[in-house]
């Protein structure tokens, strides 16, 4: 939409408000620059009274169908013609009345999207209404939500809905929340909060809260906003950060607030955990050892943008932050360094970019200050420096990101904000970028990437100084003659991205030679005489540009290979489709601009190309045409008078003998002179009217041709020519309204390069048809036309025969005289009645300006030629004639019949939207700097107003409101329906396509079809012909595919086709078999749920009363038809039951049919599933074929009967009645004053214990939890909870004299034996062997199945159940899961004995299943028992709770008893499933799980010696772990606590020490636990010590992660020699180097420090600790990846695990090398808060000083990415950062070589994330230590400096000079120095090559010196 605050006031005159009647809200002033402009107020003013009249009757008489979605649809059509054109009252009366409409009780969901639609493009434009002048109630709308995307019927397949019902929902509510109530924040806080739920996979509850949640309420209303839930959700997101329920989405609201509210929260102080927490958003390559954790850290960038650019304050502590997280990022988006993680980094940086800027704008532009929005307080405002600040941190980011091989625009889009906000800053580096890129030949995409980045740019370097940047328009000239060499025809990518560079730049540059400005400007400053001087060679430009232009003209020349090919065979490939379109653009807007001068040269050289050789016309002819078709645009006058006198002569001389009309093949002189002769008439109609009697003569022969290619091509010259007589099109559209020819003598066009253009001052000149144009049209019709149509005439009458060649003629004169469309008015008739209502529509057609049309014989055109054609198609047909060039010739002549369309050939509507989009953002000049010109240089460019304004002039003609469809159209519908099911295909196809058009601009017209549709499918055949036209049909039901015919929302055409479709004959082809099988996919696709009843409420029909006046209200008639409404809409919703029922009956009729196919019947059977009503039950006929589909030999039948029998179920289910109760009342306790989440004394009455069990029926009436979602976070003011057994219906369970019919059915189906033992039989057979698994649609079939006839039925099932457990089958076994899981759901409100004994059979079936459970079904026992206990009382099921619990945890057995192997996977599957009944009722087994940990710990499972046990009682003791959530200051006690634990097993590990304090792995090299248990006896002798210590490897190379993505790896391997030699140099000790390596290899291989001595260890107790260290650390990394707060992993577990976990690259057999490795991955990747941060390093530090180096090595590897996720919280405290510097540096002083290497890389990533607080003191610390003669110290300081150089892999540092120069001093120190020296300089010259030019400009003669004298090996010779 085209803003000018200016413009509007201008055209809002007191004079047109007065004629209006009401002063327009927003109207689109693109209506002003229309030609017809002045027509339109009148227009509008009617349009505007139908619809609120028609629109207000239609909701007041009840017609929903179809008068009220007839009339919002031309409400949303006026909107989208003429914007927000009504007065302030009828704006929000209107917008009242689509939210009543939208809250209508069961809308259906289409309905629900469309009015949606409708409020969303009411309330777009938030600013012209505030809060104080429309106020709407919140709670429908959230009962909308629940309706539709949280009932239970949508999770069983019974609700369907589109799917951008989801957005449409969305953006809907976010478009009503600034006007709720201000007490809707209290009222959404006290419904949502007490529903989260931290352990729920569900992010359903908080999603609501993000979107409900008002977050702009005005701060002296913050008491009743952000003040009663920020500091809440800001500990919720802290203490459950890691939890699956979408607290991640919390963020979102926060930037709300950010956005919304700027300056009322202080957001520096949360700055550093938020930035840390967008650094894992990131998902970076950032790991332990490369081990990634997948984690639930999801966040869109553009929140992360948004609160980033709107949390900045002139305190700096954002900016701060900013700073680090890019540093941090930065070489992330480096194109070397692409992943998965590239296209995020990229569209954050258009984002953070684009958020800036708007900030900047909303703070400085006036519009913004007048809203009622929040204003950004002043103290708040970006400062000048702060804008210097944010560009200098993102540039330097955003040129790495540059030189990406794929999706460069984001970067592109970010330049283009940064340079818009300081062109001065941006623009020179990507210059020199742009410079350094032209000389690169191996690496072409740089040159593209650059120009990509420069273009993006292009506005404000040539605004110049207007926007800042003074040298700006210096360069231009310049860069526009470098980029000509890009024009190559080799490299089609960089030939178009040099097209579109060009077409920016001279869209915004006038091409015109102002050398001589000087002459006549005396005032031009020196850059202005700079630009002036280099237009010079602005000629030479455009003449070099079109050579260029040529070659690739003449390089894309179609020439064939065998010589008997035609020209006319020839294809054109998209690549010279895309080419040719791309040449037109930058032509065009190169002539377009070009002075007079220098156009009258450019066509000179053209014609000399064009008329000089004769080019195929295909591609390079074609290419030649469109060239000429600019031209000609550009200057019609010059171009006419050069070409068209030739070429008319030319074909003359070509078309003079007859000879010449009848070659099969044209010569190519003939084809190429009628394609550019085409081409030239595609002009101004006004210049071409003196030519006409030229072309006339050459006309008339070249439409006497007989060869079809050459016949359309005279034929489209034609055409062309009354095209350009009848469209209305802009003259011109210059970047100035400016005389060219006049510069620079009267005006400079330098000081206007850039500038756009208001508009006031367009100045637009529109071609309009005038009298002669209409004359020479009638003329040319008459000429051309009326023998045609004679011929046809008489041919049709029998009068006289005629060849296909002349009926093609035929149809091509007529194809062309019909593009006139303009000249040929729509027929005046009335419409044909498809639908009765009361409201009938009425046609509105649109002014365009044309004030003439053309006649046959005074007979309106489109009604003579369609009673012909209708003729004419009836004869071709009866003929039987296969003319198929004929008959898809006659489908075009309709398509110009039907279809309104007067503009030139070219690309659609929508490619023009898309197109015109993509320039709208490159060329925005809004927000920058307006110096001189005051605001005309920021403004829209003229050229993109001129397009906006031809695009707006075309969406009026798509946009037209038609009444309905005329009788003439009826018979061209149903004309084209009839060639729609032809026998040929292309025939079919193009008809189907014009079919599908009138299809949907006639509303309604489909049902005319339906009739036919149906009598042509039940109509057998047989032979091709039948086959054909049975394909047609079926395709023609199965379009368009936007709205099917098969899916229309119309149930008497559903009750029409539906049935057709069975009854139509049966066919083998595959081809109409794979259209039958789409029938169900398109059904289910696009047929969601359909009301059959609607009652509109009086809410909506008192709303649309207001748009009614009370002479409208009071009119008699309508007063009557009032009366009757409520009997009409009663009438209407009982007719649509009616057809429902019958369709329902007449597809169970089918399918009960004897003998029906098989594909049919399954077609049935899903056609019923896929249209359940939850307003109208399936009748009774329907519920006994489900039941008999039960039994059916067919799978697919039988799966879909089993859906049609629950969906009766559910219609049919007894409702449960719910009572209100205080849940503080339940507890006994007073409500507190301040509540705090988390356990507490008032939720203990949910929770389980054993003395709260029911042991009578009155306490298990007790009320019941039934939700887990309530209690823990806080509770309702009321509880809804289910009555008492006593007054519920839904477990009474009546005789089957008693039921409904349909519920009998079913009842005695389950009830015979016989048919549950055959159903049984087949629900045991398996379906796809290896994908079956527990199904959740029997799951859910089962349970309503139970619950719906109790335990009845139930019994049966279980009985079979209970069989089929004990088998060792998949089928069955998983068959017996599905039904104990429904058994145990179905019981919850039965009475207690019903439900105890039900809990009793099902716990039997579960200990039967999970003791014969196989591999392929633990998963489906463990699911089932889950499934099961989700929603349940753990005391009211605490029958099967304490069963399973004592099934998976047996006593313990005695103490020498052997474990049975075999017998170990039984546990682990029983573990599973007991895991999964944990984990369903999660936090209110918190007591049981105490209970757990006991039983666990006496039956030896902590520590078991198997590892299959081991880690399935692992991940059950993070599940136990995870209910260990703790809000600040809640109690303790209620969990267990894993920090707890930990310290409680300590004494327990004591057995892994040996007698020196270290933590033994492995007695023997080769022994696991269990060997060594079973080994026990066995003694130890020094032998076998002996043997086992000289097995033993040596040391092992570790790979280690990085900080950084550029920092060298440094193989350790290569070192190891380099190690030995520098201890031995260290020790003082007397002792041989042999005997050194021996001990520190026995050292590293056997032991790691420990804590204290102890006793040596004994293998059975060794092994046993060392299993229960394993599982603790499983069960710890569960948790953290896992759990929800991820907490009480303590000191002591990290430590252990970095102590096992360095040991080298770990084996797979190596289990507690594993684990820990997974346990530090999943630590350092955690998010965590400052105290944890600093906690963590407490634990860095005790490890940094510990005696083993593995260890140490370990805990660097660690740190890597611990500090990079941390790097926020360095920034934050200098302290912090100072510690992580100390870390690093004290390690780099290590004994071992490779911890050594490992720091430097730690000390490399803090330096490149500039993390460092003093870097230049570090750097003289280590020059320092660089100089000592001590050779670790001295290799200490090598290190540093290397680590350097590699933290700038793209730059160049500061103090690099004084880092070379010190290095150069230590080739020649003993190793290992000069080895790590080569090594750092090898890395820093890969990682400097690409930009290797640049930095070489940044170092002095003597750096490069010392540079190449390091890098270049030395001389033989030397």
């Amino acid at each position: 939409m085209i803003q000018d605050d200016e413009y509007e006031l201008l055209v809002t005159t007191p004079e047109r408000i007065k004629a209006l009647g009401f002063k327009p809200q927003k109207e689109f002033l693109t209506n002003h620059l229309l030609p017809y402009a002045s027509e339109l107020d009148e227009e509008s003013t009617r349009f505007l009274g139908q619809v609120k009249i028609n629109l207000a009757k239609s909701v007041m008489l009840r017609e929903m169908k179809p008068a009220c979605g007839v009339w919002l649809s031309r409400l949303m059509k006026y909107i989208r013609i003429y914007g927000l054109k009504f007065s302030k009252a009828d704006h929000i009366d209107l917008i009242k009345l689509a939210y009543e409409l939208i809250i209508i009780p069961d809308l259906e969901p289409s309905k629900v999207h469309k009015f949606s639609t409708m409020f969303i493009m009411l309330t777009k434009k938030r600013q012209l209404i505030s809060p104080e002048e429309l106020k709407l109630p919140w709670r429908p709308l959230y009962d909308l939500g629940q309706r539709i995307f949280d009932k239970n019927a949508l999770h069983v397949g019974m609700f369907h809905y589109i799917s951008s019902l989801e957005s449409s929902y969305v953006a809907l509510v976010k478009c009503a929340r600034p006007y709720f109530e201000l007490s809707a924040t209290k009222e959404i806080l006290d419904l949502l909060l007490p529903r989260i739920n931290p352990w729920t996979a569900d992010s359903y509850v908080l999603s609501q809260l993000v979107v409900f949640l008002p977050v702009a309420l005005h701060p002296r209303n913050s008491a009743l906003g952000h003040e009663l839930w920020f500091e809440k959700l800001m500990v919720l997101w802290d203490t459950c950060y890691n939890a699956q329920c979408g607290v991640w989405d919390l963020m979102i609201i926060f930037t709300g607030l950010a956005k919304r509210n700027p300056g009322v929260i202080n957001w520096s102080q949360y700055a550093p955990r938020i930035f840390s927490r967008f650094l894992h958003a990131l998902n970076l390559p950032v790991s332990y050892k490369d081990m990634q954790i997948n984690n639930h850290y999801t966040l869109d960038t553009k929140h992360m943008a948004s609160w980033i650019v709107w949390s900045i304050c002139p305190d700096g502590v954002v900016l701060k932050h900013l700073r680090c997280f890019m540093g941090g990022v930065e070489s992330y988006l480096h194109s070397a360094n692409s992943g998965r993680w590239s296209y995020k980094l990229r569209d954050f940086l258009k984002k953070l970019t684009k958020e800036f800027l708007n900030r900047y704008r909303r703070e400085t532009e006036h519009k913004f200050k007048e809203s009622w929005e929040n204003q950004v307080p002043e103290h708040y405002k970006l400062r000048e420096e702060d804008i210097t600040e944010f560009i200098n941190i993102v540039l330097e980011p955003t040129l790495q990101a540059l030189y990406n091989r794929v999706d460069s625009l984001e970067v592109s889009f970010a330049l283009q904000n940064l340079a818009t906000l300081r062109p001065a800053i941006v623009i020179p580096p990507l210059l020199e970028k742009f410079k350094t890129s032209l000389n690169s030949l191996t690496e072409p995409h740089r040159v593209t990437a650059a120009m990509s980045g420069l273009a993006a740019v292009a506005r404000p370097m040539v605004r110049g100084p207007d926007a800042g940047y003074l040298e700006g328009p210096t360069h231009i000239v310049h860069i526009l003659m470098a980029v000509l060499p890009g024009l190559d025809p080799n490299d089609i990518k960089k030939t178009l991205v040099s097209l579109h560079f060009i077409l920016f730049f001279s869209w915004m540059v006038p091409l015109i030679d102002c050398s001589s400005a000087h002459e006549y400007w005396p005032d031009l400053t020196e850059e202005e005489l700079l630009t002036c001087e280099s237009t010079a060679q602005i000629e030479d430009f455009v003449l070099v540009f079109f050579e260029k232009i040529f070659s690739i003209v003449e390089s894309s020349v179609l020439e064939h290979v065998r010589l008997d090919t035609k020209e006319s065979d020839g294809m054109r490939s998209k690549a010279d489709a895309v080419m040719e379109a791309a040449l037109s653009s930058a032509t065009t807007a190169v002539l377009m601009q070009c002075s007079p001068k220098i156009f009258k040269e450019a066509l000179r050289k053209f014609k000399s190309f064009a008329t000089q050789t004769t080019f195929e016309t295909n591609v390079s002819g074609s290419m030649v045409g469109v060239l000429l078709r600019v031209f000609a645009r550009v200057d019609p006058e010059s171009t006419l008078a050069a070409f068209l006198p030739l070429l008319c002569d030319e074909l003359d001389e070509l078309l003079a003998s007859d000879d010449a009309l009848k070659e099969e093949n044209p010569p190519r002189d003939l084809m190429y002179r009628l394609v550019l002769l085409m081409h030239l008439v595609e002009c101004d109609g006004t210049v071409l009217l003196k030519y006409v009697p030229r072309i006339i003569p050459v006309l008339d022969r070249a439409l006497k041709i007989q060869t079809y290619y050459a016949l359309n091509r005279a034929s489209e010259i034609l055409a062309h020519m009354l095209i350009s007589f009848n469209c209305i099109e802009l003259k011109e559209w210059k970047s100035s309204t400016k005389d060219y020819s006049a510069a620079p003598q009267t005006w400079l066009p330098v000081r206007e390069w850039g500038h756009g253009c208001k508009l006031k001052d367009l100045s637009f000149k529109w071609h309009v048809p005038c009298k002669e144009e209409a004359e020479c049209a009638q003329m040319l019709l008459d000429r051309y036309m009326k023998p045609e149509i004679s011929k046809l005439k008489q041919w049709v009458n029998g009068d006289c025969e005629m060849s296909r060649e002349e009926r093609c003629r035929c149809f091509y004169v007529l194809v062309a005289v019909l593009s006139c469309g303009n000249f040929l008015p729509q027929p005046n008739e009335e419409p044909v009645l498809l639908l009765e209502t009361q409201v009938p529509s009425t046609s509105i057609p649109y002014t365009n300006g044309v004030k003439f049309s053309i006649t046959l014989d005074g007979e309106n055109v489109r009604v003579a030629v369609t009673r012909l054609l209708v003729r004419v198609q009836e004869r071709m047909l009866a003929d039987k004639s296969d003319d198929t060039r004929g008959l898809e010739l006659l489908t075009k002549v309709w398509e110009r019949v039907v279809v309104m369309k007067g503009s030139r050939v070219g690309p659609s509507l929508e490619e023009r939207l898309i197109s015109y989009g993509a320039l709208d953002r490159v060329l925005d000049g809004r927000a920058g700097p307006t110096n001189r010109f005051g605001g005309a240089g920021t403004s829209r460019l003229r050229m993109l107003t001129a397009e906006a304004a031809r695009i707006h002039d075309e969406s009026r003609v798509n946009l037209v409101c038609e009444a309905g469809i005329t009788p003439i159209a009826l018979k061209a519908l149903h004309a084209l329906a009839e060639l729609s099911v032809n026998t040929y295909t292309s025939v079919r196809m193009l008809s189907q396509i014009r079919l599908y058009w009138m299809l949907n601009h006639y509303p309604y017209s489909y049902r005319t079809l339906v009739p036919k549709l149906a009598e042509l499918l039940i109509k057998g055949g047989e032979g091709d012909e039948w086959h054909a036209r049975h394909k047609g049909t079926l395709y023609m039901m199965l379009g368009p595919r936007n709205a099917p015919l098969i899916a229309k929302q119309d149930w008497e055409v559903a009750r029409t086709l539906w049935p057709a479709i069975l009854k139509a004959p049966l066919s083998e082809k595959p081809s109409i078999l794979k259209l039958e099988q789409a029938f169900g996919d398109t059904i289910h696709r696009n047929f969601p749920a359909v009301n059959t009843r609607l009652v509109i409420p009086q809410s909506a029909i008192d709303a649309a009363a207001r748009l009614l006046t009370e002479e409208q209200l009071n009119d008699a008639e309508f007063v009557e038809m009032l009366k009757k409404a409520k009997q009409n809409e009663t009438a209407f919703s009982d007719r649509n039951e009616r057809l429902y029922n019958e369709l329902i009956l007449e597809l169970v009729d089918l399918a009960e049919t004897p003998n029906i196919p098989w594909r049919r019947l399954e077609l049935a059977f899903n056609m019923a599933v896929y249209c359940p009503s939850l307003q109208t039950a399936y009748p009774a006929r329907a519920v006994r074929l489900a039941a008999r589909g039960l039994l059916h030999d067919d799978v697919a039948v039988r799966r879909s009967a089993q859906r049609l029998a629950h969906y009766a179920l559910k219609q049919r289910k007894r409702p449960l009645h719910k009572i209100h109760v205080d849940p503080y009342e339940l507890a006994g306790l007073p409500r507190p004053a301040q509540h705090i989440p988390g356990y507490r004394k008032d939720v203990e009455w949910v929770m389980w214990s054993e003395d709260r069990i029911p042991k009578n029926d009155e306490e298990w009436d007790r009320p019941w939890l039934r939700s887990p979602s309530f209690g823990f976070y806080q509770w309702p003011e009321k509880l809804v909870v289910a009555a008492p057994i006593s007054q519920q219906t839904c477990c009474k369970f009546p005789p089957p004299e008693c039921m409904e019919e349909g519920e009998r059915y079913l009842f005695e189906f389950f009830d015979d034996d016989e048919n549950v033992n055959k159903l049984v039989s087949f629900l045991t057979v398996e379906e796809k062997k290896g994908k079956d698994k527990f199904s959740g649609v029997r799951f859910l079939f089962f349970k309503f199945l139970f619950a719906h006839y109790g335990p009845r039925i139930a019994d049966k099932f279980t009985a079979h159940a209970l069989r089929c457990a004990a088998e060792t089958r998949e089928a069955p076994q998983r068959f017996a899961a599905e039904v104990a899981s429904a058994a145990l759901r179905a019981a919850r409100y039965w009475t207690r004995d019903d439900a105890l004994k039900m809990h009793s059979d099902t716990l039997e079936i579960f200990k039967a299943g999970l003791t014969s459970v196989t591999p392929e079904t633990m998963n489906d026992w463990g699911t089932a028992l889950a499934t099961g206990m989700e929603k349940m009382d753990p005391l009211r099921g605490a029958t099967v709770v304490q069963g399973i619990v004592d099934l998976a945890i047996p006593p313990p057995a005695p103490a020498n008893a052997d474990p049975d192997q075999k017998a170990s996977f039984v546990v682990c599957a029983r573990l599973h499933a007991l895991q999964g009944a944990i984990g369903s009722l999660k936090w209110r087994t918190a007591p049981l799980s105490q209970i757990l940990l006991k039983k666990l710990d006496a039956a030896n499972f902590i520590q078991h010696p198997y590892q299959n046990v081991r880690e399935s009682v692992g991940s059950l003791l993070a599940t136990m772990f995870d209910t260990e959530v703790l809000f600040p200051g809640g109690p303790t006690g209620y969990s267990l606590s894993l920090g707890d634990f930990i310290e409680s097993i300590q004494p327990r590990l004591a057995p892994l020490y040996d007698e020196n304090g270290d933590i033994v792995i492995s007695l023997t090299s080769t022994t696991s636990p269990l060997q060594a248990t079973a080994a026990e006896e066995a003694p130890q002798s020094a032998a076998s010590t002996s043997r086992t210590r000289n097995s033993l490897s040596g040391q092992i190379p570790v790979r280690v992660a990085r900080l950084s993505p550029d920092s060298a790896e440094a193989s350790v391997s290569e070192d190891a020699a380099q190690s030995e030699a520098v201890e031995g140099e260290e020790e003082s000790i007397g002792r041989s180097r042999l005997e050194k390596q021996l001990v520190d290899r026995l050292d590293a291989a056997l032991s790691l420090s420990g804590d204290a001595p102890v006793v040596a260890p004994q293998p059975k107790d060794h092994a046993r600790a060392l299993s229960l260290l394993t599982t603790v650390i499983r069960a710890s990394t569960g948790v953290c990846v896992r759990g929800v707060s991820a907490g009480g992993v303590g000191g002591g577990v990290v430590r252990a695990a970095c102590r096992c976990a360095a040991r080298g690259p770990t084996q797979p057999h190596d289990e507690l090398p594993r684990a820990a490795a997974a346990l530090l991955a999943a630590l350092a990747v955690q998010t965590r808060t400052a105290a944890g941060f600093d906690r963590t390093c407490d634990e860095l530090d005790l490890l940094a000083t510990g005696n083993s180096w593995w260890a140490r090595l370990a805990c660097l590897d660690f740190a890597q990415p611990f500090l990079f996720y941390g790097l926020p919280f360095l920034c934050d405290s200098p302290d912090r950062a100072v510690r992580a510097e100390q870390f690093a540096l004290k390690l780099m002083r290590d004994s071992r070589l490779e911890v050594r290497q490992s720091a430097a890389k730690l000390l490399t990533g803090l330096m490149h994330c500039r993390a460092l607080p003093d870097e230049q003191r570090t750097l003289r610390l280590l020059i320092r230590s660089a100089r000592s003669k001590q050779l670790v110290e001295r290799h200490f300081g090598v290190l540093g400096m290397c680590a350097y150089l590699s933290s700038r892999p793209y730059s160049i540092g500061s103090k690099f000079g004084d880092v070379l120069s010190e290095l150069s001093r230590h080739t020649n120190a003993p190793d290992p120095v000069p080895a790590t020296i080569r090594r750092a300089l090898a890395d820093f010259r890969r990682t400097h090559q690409d930009d290797w030019p640049k930095h070489r400009d940044q170092l002095s003669e003597d750096e490069l010196d010392m540079l190449a004298d390091l890098t270049s090996p030395p001389s033989y010779f030397a």
